[in-house]
C-alpha cells in the first residue's frame, strides 16, 4: 500500500476551500453521501468539520459542477483520480482498494514571505530523483525515513530531503497530524512541501543540528536577511523553540533586518504582539527604521497594551483603560489620578476628617478614539503619540509644591519670584489676613483652606528619587524610570504651560 501526502507550507489557511472542494470532487463519481465518513474527510483539511464537508458535497450535487483545480494537461497526473482512489479505500466505509493516493494542495511561501497560491501541480519527485547524498544514511533509531519533496516554483527548483519521521515529527509539529498513522504505511509516505528551497533547506538543517553522525555539530546561524521567512514557516510549522530564537532575534536586531528588502507586512498579528512585547519603549526608540516598515506598528501595538486592563506594562505603572476628559477643567484622568489632580475651584469638597477632595465630572462628548487620531495629526507618528499618552497617565509627586502633577506638566511648577506682603494689623487701609505678591499684585490669604497653587512664573517640578530601604525593600522603584523616561524624552512628552491652568 503507497500513499503520497502533497502537502503545501502557508502562513495562512486562505486556500482550506480550494483543497475541501478539490477532494469533494473526487467522491462526486465514487460515493453517496451516507457511505463517506465525513469525519475521517474533515481530518485532511485542519479547521474543517464533518458538517461542513457534508454541506459543501451536497452543493456540489446539486450544483452538478465543480471548479477548475489542475490542467490535466499540465499535470503530470490527474489529482482527481489519486484522490478517487484513496477515497474508495481510506475515506469510505468500506474497502473497496488497497492502492490509494492522497494530495493535499495548500498555499505555500515564497522567498519574500508572501502567500502564493499553489498550482495545483503533482511536485513529488520520482524514487529515482535527486536527494542530498549526507542525507542517505539517517539514524534509524528515530523512525522510518520521510522522503520531503521541496518544489519551489518562483525559482523552478526541486529538491529532496530525507529526516527520520520521529525527528520529523518531535520538530516540525505541523506534520504530525498527517503522520500519526498505521506504522504500517509510514515508509511509504512521501511528503511534497512548495516553499523556498534554501529556507527550507536552512531548516532541515536545524531539524537534524543534533545529529552527530551528520557531522553538524552546530545549527545553522540566523541572519536579517532570512529571519523573516524562517520566522514564518517556522511559526507554521509549530517550530516552538525555533520561533522563539527568531522573536530573540528580532529583538536584537530589527535595525538591521528593517534595512534588508524583507516584507515585514506578512507577520501575523499574533506574532507582531509577541515580537513587540520584547522591546521595552526605550528599546523601540533606538530602533532605526528609515522606511518605516515596522517601527510604527511597534509603538501602536505598545499603544494598545496601554489600554489593556489585563496586561501588566513594565513600562508604565498606570493604565489608561479608564482614561477620561473632565467636562470642568478639561484635563484628561484616569480612575487613579482623579483623586489626586485638583479640578475646577467649585468643585472641591472636604471630607469628614478635613481632607480636600477633588471631583471631576466625565464629559461623555470627549471620544478617546477621536483623541488618538488628533495627536497623530499633530504629532505625526505614533511613536510620539504614545509617549504624550504615557505621558498624560503616569504621574511623579513633586517636592518643592507638594503636588502631585501628570508627567505631561513637568515644567508647570507655578511659583512667585517675590515673597508674599502681608500689611500690618493696625494699617485700618486693608484687610487683615489678605496679603499679596509683589512681582504680580495677586492677593493671597493668610490662611487657605483650598491649599490653590498658584504662581505667575513656571519652572520644572522637583522630584524626590527614593531610594531609602523601607522593610528591606527599596520603594517606589517605578518612580525612578518614569521619571528618567520623562527626562530622557521631555521635547515629546510634556505640553506648553497655559494660562488657563491658573486656578
Amino acid at each position: 500500500m503507497s500513499h503520497s501526502c502533497s502537502v503545501g507550507v502557508p502562513f495562512l489557511y486562505e486556500n482550506r476551500g480550494l483543497v475541501l472542494d478539490m477532494i469533494l470532487r473526487s467522491l462526486l463519481g465514487v460515493a453517496q453521501p451516507k457511505t463517506i465518513n465525513w469525519e475521517s474527510v474533515a481530518r485532511l483539511i485542519p479547521g474543517v468539520t464533518a458538517k461542513q464537508c457534508a454541506k459543501r458535497f451536497e452543493e456540489m450535487r446539486n450544483n452538478g459542477t465543480m471548479p477548475h483545480i489542475c490542467d490535466e494537461n499540465k499535470c503530470e497526473g490527474s489529482p482527481s483520480k489519486s484522490l478517487a482512489t484513496y477515497i474508495k479505500s481510506t475515506l469510505l466505509d468500506h474497502e473497496d482498494d488497497e492502492k490509494s493516493r492522497l494530495s493535499v494542495v495548500q498555499n505555500c511561501i515564497s522567498t519574500s514571505g508572501r502567500s502564493a497560491v499553489s498550482s495545483g501541480r503533482n511536485c513529488a519527485l520520482k524514487e529515482n530523483g535527486s536527494t542530498d547524498k549526507d542525507e542517505d544514511k539517517l539514524d534509524e533509531s528515530q523512525g522510518p525515513n520521510m522522503v520531503i519533496h521541496v518544489c519551489d516554483e518562483s525559482k523552478n527548483l526541486k529538491r529532496d530531503f530525507v529526516c527520520p519521521r520521529n525527528l520529523l515529527v518531535s520538530e516540525m509539529k505541523y506534520f504530525a497530524e498527517y503522520l500519526s498513522v498505521d506504522a504500517q504505511r509510514w515508509q511509504e509516505v512521501d511528503i511534497s512541501v512548495h516553499c523556498d528551497v534554501h529556507i527550507f533547506a536552512w531548516l532541515m538543517s536545524y531539524v537534524k543540528r543534533k545529529l552527530k553522525h551528520q557531522g553538524q555539530t552546530e545549527q545553522p546561524e540566523l541572519e536579517p536577511s532570512n529571519v523573516i521567512s524562517i520566522l514564518i514557516s517556522s511559526e507554521f510549522l509549530k517550530m516552538d523553540s525555533l520561533v522563539e530564537e527568531c522573536m530573540q532575534y528580532c529583538h536584537k536586531n530589527m535595525s538591521a533586518i528593517v534595512a534588508t528588502p524583507c516584507n515585514m507586512n506578512c507577520i501575523n498579528g499574533t506574532l507582531a504582539s509577541r515580537i513587540v512585547d520584547l522591546f521595552s519603549h526605550n528599546e523601540a526608540d533606538e530602533v532605526k527604521d528609515r522606511k518605516d516598515k515596522f517601527k510604527s506598528k511597534i509603538f501602536c501595538k505598545k499603544i494598545e497594551r496601554l489600554f489593556d486592563p489585563d496586561y501588566k506594562d513594565p513600562d508604565s505603572p498606570a493604565s489608561a483603560d479608564t482614561l477620561y476628559r473632565c467636562s470642568m477643567c478639561k484635563k484628561l484622568l484616569t480612575k487613579e489620578t482623579e483623586k489626586m489632580i485638583p479640578c475646577a475651584p467649585v468643585k472641591i469638597n472636604i471630607d469628614l476628617r478635613g481632607n480636600i477632595i477633588y471631583l471631576h465630572i466625565r464629559d461623555k462628548s470627549w471620544d478617546v478614539h477621536d483623541y488618538l487620531n488628533s495627536l497623530y495629526e499633530d504629532l505625526k507618528s505614533w511613536q510620539d503619540v504614545y509617549w504624550r499618552l504615557w505621558g498624560t497617565i503616569n504621574w511623579l509627586l513633586c517636592t518643592r509644591c507638594k503636588k502631585v502633577f501628570q508627567c505631561t506638566e513637568l515644567s508647570h511648577c507655578q511659583y512667585h519670584p517675590e515673597q508674599v506682603v502681608y500689611p500690618l494689623i493696625n494699617n485700618q487701609l486693608t484687610t487683615p489676613g489678605i496679603g499679596y505678591y509683589p512681582c504680580c499684585k495677586q492677593k493671597v490669604l493668610r490662611f487657605d483652606p483650598l491649599q490653590t497653587n498658584t504662581g505667575c512664573k513656571v519652572r520644572d517640578h522637583v522630584v524626590k528619587l527614593p531610594s531609602q530601604l523601607q522593610n528591606g525593600k527599596i520603594t517606589s522603584v517605578s518612580v525612578n524610570q518614569v521619571y528618567c523616561d520623562v527626562l530622557q524624552h521631555k521635547d515629546v512628552v510634556c505640553v506648553p504651560f497655559s494660562k488657563t491652568e491658573e486656578r
